[in-house]
């Protein structure tokens, strides 16, 4: 049922009833009242991130980001209009004084939200960035774009050609990235001296090129078996997961994936090699049935990869 995309395909002139009233499209910005951008397909506030500040803040510390439990939408509210919080650099600044400032927040919640802070500042570079927000970027590109480059000063040095050159960016999309990264660099600079996003790894392979000499049995010439034991595989996961991984998000299955060596994928093709395919998986399974695509159950998974599964 998840494997459905919905899509526009006609109007239905025959359900129109004549009471029908035309869109009117906003002068302003609904949130602010300043100026809208329209010079792009996606209209935008002028104001840009400094209009949507509480949203910004409670994207950032999302589960599949920086996962700063205790920090919900009521709570960024407080910080922000409190005049703590104008941006997700900001966080890693709150002290304990401030927070019991607050209404409703005691010592034992105050504590527990800079623990949980104060973890978050060791987050994986992939999730930092996807902190940002950065236009045209997610969960997937956020990964794909921290692994080529390997530290975030890497990232912020390259232009838009050499941000063109990461898996599925293409001209159009580095260059907004481009224009997005010197528009955040005074909160970068502020992560950084906040030691927020400065771990570095080795850049790796683009994936594609790892799985373009992949056989029919998941294993590709000269495959170097210390990267991990999904090392040249791409990987499709679907359906509900079971057993050491039904705690694990979709992104956090993506990270394991990128983890053991291989490539996340959101849909199947001749590309791919290996499916998890969980209950009620639908016609992603069907589909790697017909391609002769291997097939493994969570569990089955979970084992493969034990080495690299989260603590419990």
């Amino acid at each position: 049922a998840g494997d459905v995309i919905p899509r526009v395909e006609a109007p239905l002139v025959d359900q129109r009833t004549g009471a029908e009233s035309p869109i009117v499209f906003p002068e302003v910005c609904p949130r602010c009242g300043d100026a809208i951008d329209t010079s792009e397909q996606r209209w935008r506030c002028v104001r840009g991130r400094g209009c949507q500040a509480v949203a910004s803040v409670i994207y950032a510390a999302g589960r599949d980001q920086l996962d700063i439990e205790g920090l919900g939408g009521t709570r960024a509210i407080q910080l922000v209009d409190a005049g703590l919080v104008k941006d997700v650099a900001d966080l890693f600044t709150l002290t304990r004084e401030q927070l019991l400032g607050l209404e409703r927040m005691g010592e034992t919640s105050a504590a527990n939200l800079l623990a949980a802070i104060e973890t978050a500042r060791g987050a994986a570079l992939n999730r930092v960035f996807c902190a940002l927000g950065v236009r045209g970027t997610g969960r997937t590109m956020s990964r794909r774009i921290a692994a080529h480059f390997g530290s975030m000063a890497a990232i912020r040095a390259a232009d838009a050609d050499v941000l063109a050159t990461v898996d599925g960016i293409g001209t159009e999309k580095a260059r907004v990235i481009a224009a997005e990264l010197l528009e955040l660099a005074p909160l970068l600079d502020r992560l950084q001296a906040q030691r927020v996003g400065t771990q570095v790894t080795e850049p790796q392979q683009p994936a594609t090129e790892a799985t373009e000499s992949t056989d029919a049995s998941g294993a590709s010439d000269g495959e170097d078996k210390a990267g991990g034991p999904l090392t040249g595989q791409a990987v499709v996961v679907t359906g509900s997961m079971s057993g050491p991984l039904a705690v694990l998000s979709r992104n956090e299955m993506n990270e394991l994936i990128e983890r053991a060596g291989g490539k996340a994928s959101s849909s199947v093709s001749k590309r791919t090699t290996l499916l998890v395919a969980g209950e009620k998986a639908g016609s992603k399974r069907a589909k790697a049935e017909e391609l002769g695509i291997r097939i493994l159950d969570p569990e089955e998974f979970a084992t493969l990869v034990t080495d690299l599964l989260p603590a419990t």
